[in-house]
């Protein structure tokens, strides 16, 4: 059973990394953590959630899901966004974490790089740049600008149960309290904590590009989007001053037709 500690508990210098060989013959790397050298596994700090798919078929069916049901994953994708016009300080702090796990793997990539890699000579500098960071920068795709950073998660739908078949699997939904809810769903917009765990360190993507995969379990609704609260000024608009201005008089609001738009003024 996974034991899930507190990000802010985890410890890097004891996340430990070491090589071997799958069945295939192929470099393998393994991670694990702490003396006991268990997986490891965190609660992530709360964060928006902008494409989650965490139950029923999970991205089966969705654009960047699979075609095959039975390869179906639940995915879950946790972002630095501001709430409720507050930056989020506890992800700065997780994603300070990440990155230092991020950077350790590196640092062995970079000791074993020719077995790994099957290059030599490269820089720390050098092999950063052929890693997959577990939080990435996302940006403007018109602009360019940086946009903020995300964490992407996923855990397969259906696992092998060790007789030549699969069996289906859930993400649990939790409340606030970390009571189940049985009928629960995970909306975008909503703020959430997710059990994740490290499933394993993946290399050779695209040729030589190597990173850590990242799963999840339970997902903590922390705050449903409808309950976030509005704005209730836009400071940008104050200080105008204009000759024409009336106050905004809510029972002037026109009627809107379905097909042919403003009716009429009621």
């Amino acid at each position: 059973m996974k034991h899930f500690y507190p990000f802010q508990n985890i410890d890097v210098e004891q996340v430990q990394f070491a090589l071997g060989v799958d069945r295939n013959g192929k470099p393998l790397v393994s991670m694990t953590y702490g003396p006991e050298r268990g997986e490891l596994s965190m609660v992530s700090a709360p964060a928006v959630t902008m494409w989650p798919r965490c139950s029923g078929d999970g991205n089966f069916g969705t654009m960047w899901g699979p075609t095959d049901p039975m390869k179906a994953k639940y995915t879950l994708d946790l972002n630095d966004m501001a709430i409720q016009e507050t930056e989020n300080t506890h992800f700065k702090e997780f994603m300070t974490i990440m990155e230092l796990i991020d950077d350790k793997l590196c640092d062995f990539v970079t000791e074993h790089q020719l077995k790994i890699l099957g290059r030599k000579n490269l820089k720390k500098e050098e092999v950063s740049m052929l890693q997959i960071r577990s939080v990435r920068p996302k940006y403007d795709k018109i602009t360019g600008a940086l946009n903020g950073h995300s964490l992407n998660l996923s855990t397969a739908k259906y696992k092998w149960d060790g007789v030549g078949g699969k069996y289906a699997t859930q993400i649990t939904v939790c409340d606030l309290d970390g009571k189940a809810v049985q009928t629960g769903v995970v909306a975008a917009g909503d703020v959430v904590a997710v059990t994740m765990y490290a499933n394993q360190v993946y290399n050779g993507v695209g040729g030589d590009k190597f990173g850590i995969h990242w799963a999840f379990q339970d997902v903590q609704v922390i705050c449903q989007r409808t309950h976030l609260e509005s704005k209730s000024e836009v400071s940008a608009f104050q200080g105008g001053d204009y000759s024409f201005g009336r106050a905004y008089v809510t029972s002037e609001l026109p009627t809107y037709n379905d097909q042919f738009g403003i009716e009429a003024t009621a």
